[in-house]
């Protein structure tokens, strides 16, 4: 009986310098399809990312579909004509193949020779997979070190929070430099290594403490308050938004939340790891005071305490917030209780008070009524999901024991013994399976 072609796919990719310099797609599709044809396998697709580059963290939508569907099974083998064209970086590439090699799915380059349909290419794919499982477990370890150091130094982790800036004056681009900041283009105020104040955003951070401290202002009201208040030169308070994730625009609720519930504004640094948090003096100057930023989380508890808490009722969940999306502004939706116990879902628009949106609110139980109908609608032409056979599912937890265990037994982890135990247990009930 002659064996099934296998399912090939090719990947070829040029950068927007090699566009200029004439690297050619065409060639490496010519490479693709000659070795793809010498070998009998079927070529089933070609997944091209022209102008893109293969760095860390670059996006290529063919790529991404390409391993979205190896996941689904839709081929056995991936081809390229160099192993650049798919990764340029080691962690990128061991981890694309651990993934395929997960999914039962071989790589082949043709230029260098590495084909991982063979036995041997196959022993080469598990240990380039287990090399990057340690690889990533070490650099997670690694990272975690790097930021506690941070945080033990006085210095911050991720983005730099609203308030603040590097202080690099002379050469900004933060979004809230050129126009907004009065300090933009002059001599640096900082080395860019430790932050400082931010001439506006620490006076926007200095009126959010002092309106709240007054009791009687909420999240809601200061964010509506701040988008009416005016500094020098017309000025009006904004988020900074991050460079290259978001524009800075108008203050939020959610961005007054932030603000309150931030240690990091009294001069501290917080560290969370394992559900722990370890407190740390920072290196930045602080905008409150200690006493300032306590007295501000007792009065959120106090406010927080509402004549509903003291009645035995359960909080009314809504599923679908953050779902639905206004068909107007095309924001968010979220839930929102109103008077009489009636349950709504209002745009963020309003609820944020950043804005005005001519849709106000849907009714909660109309709208969750017509998704329950629409899914209802959609599972009855869902065929019904075929009982799990146990014997099939034995047979799976022993392939991957042995698995796990061949690739400790190569890296020299356990001894041959316990490797040829693992491995009669996986065939012995193979063979009865197959038998029965």
């Amino acid at each position: 009986m002659e064996s099934k072609a296998l399912r090939a796919v090719g990947y070829r990719r040029v950068s927007m310098r090699e566009q200029v310099d004439g690297f050619s797609l065409a060639a490496q599709e010519n490479n693709i399809k000659q070795y793809v044809a010498s070998q009998g396998w079927h070529l089933v697709e070609l997944y091209t990312d022209a102008g893109i580059s293969a760095k860390k963290d670059s996006h290529r939508p063919a790529m991404a579909q390409l391993m979205s569907d190896a996941e689904m099974n839709a081929f056995d083998v991936v081809v390229v004509d160099k192993v650049d064209r798919f990764y340029r970086h080691l962690r990128g590439l061991l981890g694309a193949l651990d993934q395929l090699n997960n999914s039962n799915i071989s790589f082949v380059s043709v230029q260098e020779r590495l084909d991982f349909t063979t036995v041997w290419g196959k022993l080469m794919l598990t240990v380039l997979g287990t090399l990057a499982e340690i690889y990533v477990d070490n650099l997670r370890q690694e990272t975690k070190k790097g930021k506690l150091q941070r945080a033990r130094d006085g210095l911050w982790n991720g983005n730099i929070p609203y308030g603040y800036c590097r202080g690099l004056c002379s050469k900004c681009e933060e979004p809230n430099g050129e126009g907004y900041c009065p300090a933009f283009g002059n001599a640096n105020r900082g080395d860019g290594k430790h932050l400082v104040a931010h001439p506006i955003e620490s006076r926007v951070v200095r009126l959010v403490y002092d309106w709240y401290l007054t009791g009687v202002q909420s999240d809601g009201l200061i964010a509506r308050r701040l988008q009416d208040y005016t500094f020098e030169n017309a000025l009006r308070a904004r988020t900074h938004g991050v460079p290259n994730q978001s524009e800075s625009g108008g203050m939020k609720k959610d961005s007054v939340r932030a603000i309150l519930t931030n240690i990091f504004y009294a001069g501290v640094i917080c560290y969370h790891s394992a559900g722990k948090a370890e407190f740390f003096p920072g290196t930045h100057p602080a905008l409150v005071s200690k006493e300032e930023f306590e007295r501000v989380q007792e009065l959120r508890k106090l406010l927080g305490r509402t004549p509903r808490h003291h009645r035995p009722q359960q909080a009314r969940v809504y599923p679908l917030s953050g779902v639905l999306y206004c068909a107007h502004c095309g924001r968010r939706m979220r839930g929102s209780s109103g008077p009489r116990n009636r349950h709504y879902y209002r745009d963020a628009t309003n609820i944020e008070r950043v804005g005005q949106c001519p849709q106000k609110y849907i009714q909660a139980e109309r709208a969750e009524a017509q998704v329950v109908k629409w899914l209802q609608s959609v599972l009855e032409h869902v065929p019904q999901k075929q009982e799990k056979n146990p014997d099939e599912e034995q047979r799976q937890r022993l392939k991957a024991r042995y698995t796990r265990t061949r690739r400790l037994f190569i890296l020299g982890e356990v001894d041959q013994e316990t490797y040829e135990s693992e491995k009669q247990k996986y065939e012995l009930f193979h063979g009865c399976s197959k038998v029965a």
